[in-house]
Parts: structure tokens; C-alpha cells; sequence
């Protein structure tokens, strides 16, 4: 799948580099912690193996995991991508191997046989390495869990996100947390003609290759994808990074433009380009991480249903985004959009009327 047209090229290129330096360190002190558990202590060579054999190795791992299974196994059946991811990661460790040689071969009674406490390693052809017994056991086990981990962090990351990944991982989420945010709910208009007009397979791509393309905007104006609903998809802002610069409202503007450079690859292969519709509130939610055979992590609170009921009045009043007034009067008001106050408005399952403004840029 090729990515949209510049500008929104480059951000998401740069959100795929971030994760694959992060990957990286990962890895690599994942190789000091396996040399730590088994020397039981840390030198000099133990940092130089980390950084001149973990590091290159962890680069090959990250830059897989990131760059090529994603486009690599959406083409190919179950079989073939463990055989194929099997090859790959193979390479990796003879990689490791080699480097090792490389770099260990010639350092005396510092080199990495000492450091394995192993039987030794022989000239292999070009590679001038043919490893047996322990040390080639322990460094295939090390690089094997290594690689395991490496890429059971980078799926969790894209699962909920590196934020809210990063919050769990510090035990923000083991209990109901109250927080501030701000959430968009962005929604495919005529998604049920659609379907009828493309077949189930064909919509199913289209939805796919729209998600795809509002991920880089997202990225760019520092949002956090929440969750894909059926051909909605939900993005939300912490507070005060969501209002900064008007990023909720531009991240729309910005969205729109995605598709709209993106409108002869739609027309081409879709017949159709779609076009959709949102809703912006903001207010206080819990956050929370529920599920035992499953968990995920939700918001819970009246903003989110708020929100999708403001995305539903779109067609109604024919706007494409609507947002609270509470939201519009907190917000910034940015160069290029122009705000229209629709009036108060009941909404479904609430009480009382919500005052909506209409955002179009100009």
C-alpha cells in the first residue's frame, strides 16, 4: 500500500522511524539484560556487544517488524508467512553471527566465547563461523527472545497506541483514572450504498485504504486512535495537546486533505471517493483497562456519547464537522476556519439541548 501524497508523506514516515529506533533500544538493552542473566555481571564488552552487534541486529528486527511483514504477510497465506518470517528472522541471527565474529573473533580471553562460557567457534566460508555446542544453543535462544519480545511490543503498540501502551506499562490504567480529553468521532457518509455499490470484499479495501490514509493527520496533529468502529474510527486528544493550536479542528481539515490528494487513486480503483462527517466534544472521562480473557483500554463517561450524537446531527444540518459550544469556547480560534453557531439542539438519551458550531475552513 502506497502512502498519501506529500505533506502527509512525512509524518507518518517519521512516526515508522520513531518506532523503529524505539525498537532498537529495545533490543538492544534487551541484549545487555541476556548477557547480564548470563555473566552475572556488566563490563566494557558487555556495552560494546550491546551497541555493535545488538544494536545493527535490533535495526534488522525493528526495520521488519515495521517495514516489511506489514506489507509482506497481507499478501501471503498462514504457511507461507511463518515460513517466510522464519527466513527472515534467520538472517537476522546469522547477521548476529557474523558480527560477532567480526567484531570478538580476535579479542583474546575478552571475546564472546568467554563471555558464553561456550566450546567455541570454527571458519565458516564467507561468514568464517561454524558455532557449536553451548554458545550456539544460548546465543539462538537469546536472539529468539529477543526477537519474540521485540515484536510482541511493537504489536501491542499499534493494538492501543505507543501513549497509552507506555501508561500501562507504568500501571496508570489498573484503576479507574479521571482524565480531561477530547474526542472526534470521524464516520464514513453513505457507507450502506457504498457497500451495495462495491460488494462486501471491495468496501471492506475501501475502508481499509481510508483508515489507512487518515493515520498520518492523525499522527501529525498528535492525536491517539482510540478505536475503528465498523467505518467509524474514534480519535481523542489528552486536554490541553488536543486544544493547543486548534489540533482537534485542523486534524479534520487536515484529514479531508489526505483524501482529497489521494482522489485518483479512489476513483480509479473505487469508482468513488469517500467522504465523511464528524463530531468534536470534550469534558471529563474515566479511563480504565476492563477484560479478563481480553482486556482493552476504554473511556467511559457522557462525553462519548455526547460526541457521537453531535456526529450524527451532521447530516441534519448539513455540515461536515459539528462541535459543542463548550469546546468551541474553549478553544483557539485558528486562521482559516470559520465557525457558525447552528443553535441548541435536543440529542438523543440527553436531557436537556447542546449548542453545536459548524466548522469549515475557508
Amino acid at each position: 500500500m502506497s502512502f498519501p501524497s506529500s505533506p502527509w508523506r512525512r509524518p507518518l514516515q517519521r512516526f515508522y522511524w520513531h518506532s523503529v529506533l524505539a525498537l532498537t533500544a529495545f533490543f538492544v538493552l534487551g541484549t545487555l539484560l541476556l548477557v547480564l542473566l548470563v555473566r552475572g555481571t556488566l563490563s566494557t564488552l558487555d556495552a560494546r556487544l550491546a551497541l555493535e552487534v545488538g544494536g545493527p541486529v535490533g535495526l534488522l528486527v525493528a526495520g521488519l517488524e515495521v517495514y516489511v511483514y506489514p506489507q509482506l504477510f497481507a499478501r501471503v497465506r498462514l504457511a507461507a508467512r511463518l515460513g517466510l518470517g522464519m527466513v527472515l528472522y534467520l538472517a537476522g541471527f546469522w547477521l548476529m553471527l557474523f558480527l560477532i565474529r567480526r567484531i570478538f573473533g580476535n579479542a583474546g580471553d575478552s571475546n564472546l566465547l568467554a563471555a558464553l562460557d561456550a566450546e567455541g567457534f570454527r571458519s565458516w566460508r564467507s561468514l568464517a563461523i561454524r558455532p557449536e555446542g553451548t554458545a550456539f544453543v544460548r546465543l539462538l535462544t537469546g536472539y529468539g527472545i529477543l526477537s519474540l519480545f521485540t515484536s510482541l511490543l511493537y504489536q501491542l503498540s499499534n493494538k492501543i497506541g505507543r501513549p497509552a501502551l507506555l501508561r500501562l506499562f507504568l500501571g496508570r490504567y489498573h484503576h479507574p483514572v479521571a482524565e480531561q480529553r477530547i474526542f472526534l468521532f470521524v464516520d464514513v457518509k453513505g457507507s450502506t450504498s457504498l457497500a451495495e455499490q462495491l460488494g462486501n470484499e471491495r468496501y471492506s479495501q475501501l475502508i481499509r485504504d481510508f483508515f489507512f490514509d487518515m493515520g498520518a493527520p492523525i499522527v501529525a496533529h498528535r492525536g491517539e486512535i482510540y478505536q475503528y468502529v465498523g467505518d467509524e474510527v474514534v480519535v481523542t486528544w489528552e486536554w490541553k495537546p488536543g486544544l493547543a493550536q486548534a489540533r482537534c479542528v485542523r486534524c479534520f481539515f487536515a484529514m479531508q486533505q489526505a483524501i482529497d490528494l489521494r482522489r485518483d487513486y479512489y476513483l480509479r480503483t473505487y469508482g468513488a471517493v469517500p467522504a465523511f462527517k464528524a463530531g468534536l466534544h470534550g469534558g471529563p472521562v474515566m479511563a480504565t483497562q476492563v477484560g479478563a480473557i481480553k482486556t482493552e483500554l476504554v473511556f467511559h463517561g457522557d462525553v462519548l456519547n455526547t460526541t457521537a450524537r453531535i456526529e450524527a446531527q451532521c447530516n441534519a444540518l448539513r455540515s461536515r464537522l459539528l462541535l459543542s459550544a463548550a469546546l468551541y469556547e474553549a478553544l483557539p480560534h485558528p486562521a482559516g476556519v470559520r465557525f457558525r453557531a447552528m443553535g441548541a439542539f435536543p440529542l438523543r438519551g440527553k436531557a436537556g439541548t447542546v449548542a453545536l458550531y459548524s466548522a469549515e475552513t475557508d
